[in-house]
C-alpha cells in the first residue's frame, strides 16, 4: 500500500513538473543575435536553441573529444505554408557546423500520453531524436527511451524558442 501511495505521488509530482513549465507566465521568446538576414515567413515553425552536456552526442555517434563539455545547438523547424503541417528541419550543433543535420520531423501525441513529441528522423539510421513539447516556446531534448535528461549545473536539455535579430558584423 505504501509502495503505491509512493508511486501515486511521484506521478502526480510529475504531471505537476510538466504542467508548471507549460502555465509559466514569464516564458517568453528570447532575442538571439544574427549577422544574416533572419528567417522569416509561415514556412518557419519556429527557431530554437540552447546548450547541453555532450552526453548527448552519443546519441548521434558523433564521436566528440572527451574535452567536449557543452553542445550549442539551433534546431530551425519548417512546416508547410499552406497546410501548416511538419516539413523538414535543420540542426546545427559544433558536431555539425559546417554542414548541419537535416531531415524531416513529424509531431506524434501517441509516444506519451497527453503530450505531444516531435520527432526528427535521420540524426542517425535507426535513432530518432525526441523533442518533447514543453509548450510554443520550450522543448525538452528526451533520450532514446522516450525519458527525461538530466543536465547539471551549467547546462540543461532544453531548446528555448528564439527571434533572431539582425546586428551588424563586427568583422566587416
Amino acid at each position: 500500500m505504501k509502495k503505491q501511495l509512493f508511486l501515486l505521488a511521484l506521478g502526480l509530482l510529475c504531471v505537476q513538473l510538466i504542467t508548471a513549465q507549460t502555465l509559466a507566465a514569464d516564458n517568453k521568446v528570447a532575442e538571439s543575435i544574427t549577422f544574416s538576414e533572419p528567417l522569416k515567413g509561415p514556412g518557419i515553425y519556429g527557431v530554437f536553441e540552447g546548450r547541453s552536456p555532450c552526453a548527448v552526442s552519443r546519441q548521434f555517434d558523433a564521436g566528440m573529444p572527451e574535452s567536449c563539455d557543452h553542445l550549442k545547438w539551433q534546431l530551425v523547424l519548417f512546416r508547410d505554408s499552406v497546410t501548416m503541417l511538419p516539413l523538414s528541419y535543420q540542426l546545427t550543433t559544433e558536431m555539425f557546423e559546417r554542414r548541419p543535420l537535416k531531415g524531416k520531423w513529424i509531431i506524434n501525441k501517441a509516444l506519451i500520453k497527453g503530450s505531444t513529441v516531435y520527432v526528427l528522423d535521420a540524426v542517425a539510421p535507426g535513432k530518432p531524436l525526441y523533442l518533447l513539447k514543453g509548450d510554443e516556446n520550450v522543448l525538452f531534448i528526451l533520450d532514446e527511451n522516450l525519458q527525461f535528461r538530466t543536465g547539471d549545473a551549467d547546462f540543461s536539455y532544453t531548446l528555448n524558442r528564439v527571434k533572431k535579430v539582425l546586428r551588424a558584423n563586427p568583422q566587416h
